[in-house]
C-alpha cells in the first residue's frame, strides 16, 4: 500500500498544503476523513481569473497512477496544453485506479480505505469552491473506467454536477455480464466487486445501476464518446506495442462502443441532453481521448456557464 499521511475519522476535511508547480498548476494535499488519509489533487487554474469560473473534475482510468494524474502526462492527457487558453478550473484527483471512484464496503486490499464518492462529492467540492472562488457550476468526466465512475457520480449526486462526460466507458453493472465487467475493472490489488458493493443484487448494486437510475440525469448535459475498435490515424506499424494496442485496445473499444450506445439511448429516453460522439475508427488509447476532450469542450463549456 502506498505511504499516505493519515487523517482521523473525526477530523474536518481541509486543504493542508498548496504547492505551486507553475503559474497555472497547483498540487493540493487534501485531508479526507472518509479516506482516512491525505489525497493529492492537482488543479489547473483558468487562463483568466478576473471572475469566478466553473470546475471540471477529470478522472483517470485503470492505467492511473498513485503519484500523479495521467491527464497531466504530456504523452497521455496533455491537459496543460489543452486548457492553456480555457477559462475553467480543472481538478485532477490522484489515484482511484481500480476503484470505480465509489465508496467501498470493505477496505481495498491494495489502497486501504476507499471512499472516493464521499471524497469527490462531499469533502472536496466545498474546499475547491472556497479556495478558487468558483461560480458554483461543476462538470465531471473521465476515461475508460473513470468514465463509468464519472457518470455514476453524476447520477448519484445530480444536485452537484451540471454535466458529465464519458470517454470510452462501459456502463453495465447489472446481471452476470455486468458483474463480470465490474470485476474486471476492480482487479487491481486482487480486489473484486463484492469487496466494493457487497453481494451482487443488493441495494448498493441497484443504487449504482445507471440504466435503472437514468432519470437522475434528466435535463443534464451529457457527452459520451467511443471509437469502434478499428485502428485509426494514431496507429502505425512501427509503434512500440502496436499489436497489443490494436488487438487488446481494439477489443476494449469495440465493447465500449456497444456499452456507450446502450447508455446514450437510456439517458435520452430519461430526458438527458445527450451528445453521442461515435467515431468511425479508434482504439482504447489516449490519443483518441485527447481528440474527444477537444470535441467535448463546447458541451463542457456550456454546462459550466
Amino acid at each position: 500500500m502506498p505511504e499516505y499521511v493519515q487523517v482521523a475519522a473525526d477530523a474536518q476535511p481541509s486543504i493542508t498544503s498548496i504547492t505551486t508547480v507553475d503559474d497555472r498548476l497547483l498540487l493540493l494535499q487534501v485531508a479526507s476523513p472518509a479516506m482516512r488519509r491525505e489525497v493529492p489533487v492537482n488543479v489547473l487554474l483558468p487562463a483568466d481569473r478576473s471572475q469566478p469560473r466553473g470546475v471540471l473534475y477529470l478522472l483517470d482510468g485503470n492505467s492511473g497512477q498513485v503519484e500523479s494524474s495521467n491527464w497531466l502526462d504530456r504523452t497521455r492527457g496533455n491537459a496543460e496544453d489543452f486548457f492553456a487558453d480555457k477559462n475553467v478550473n480543472v481538478v485532477l484527483p490522484v489515484g482511484g485506479t481500480g476503484t470505480l471512484f465509489t465508496d467501498w464496503t470493505q477496505d481495498h486490499p491494495k489502497f486501504g480505505r476507499t471512499q472516493w464518492e464521499t471524497f469527490l462529492s462531499k469533502e472536496l467540492p466545498p474546499l475547491i469552491d472556497a479556495q478558487l472562488d468558483t461560480n458554483g457550476r461543476n462538470v465531471i468526466g473521465g476515461i475508460s473506467s473513470g468514465a463509468q465512475g464519472a457518470v455514476m457520480l453524476a447520477a448519484r449526486e445530480p444536485q452537484l454536477y451540471d454535466g458529465v462526460v464519458g470517454y470510452s466507458g462501459c456502463y453495465v453493472t447489472d446481471g452476470p455480464v455486468g458483474r463480470a465487467l465490474t470485476d474486471l475493472v476492480v482487479l487491481n490489488g486482487m480486489a473484486n466487486s463484492e469487496m466494493m458493493w457487497g453481494p451482487e443484487g443488493n441495494d448498493v448494486w441497484r443504487e449504482h445501476d445507471l440504466f435503472s437510475n437514468a432519470s437522475a440525469l434528466a435535463g443534464k448535459k451529457v457527452y459520451l464518446s467511443s471509437g469502434n475498435g478499428l485502428p485509426g490515424p494514431h496507429e502505425s506499424l512501427d509503434q512500440q506495442g502496436i499489436q497489443d494496442r490494436v488487438v487488446v485496445g481494439g477489443l476494449l473499444e469495440a465493447g465500449s462502443n456497444l456499452c456507450t450506445d446502450q447508455l446514450a439511448q437510456a439517458l435520452r429516453d430519461a430526458g438527458a441532453d445527450v451528445t453521442r460522439s461515435a467515431q468511425p475508427v479508434g482504439v482504447h488509447a489516449w490519443p483518441y481521448w485527447r481528440d474527444e476532450l477537444g470535441r467535448s469542450w463546447p458541451t463542457i463549456e456550456a454546462a459550466l456557464r
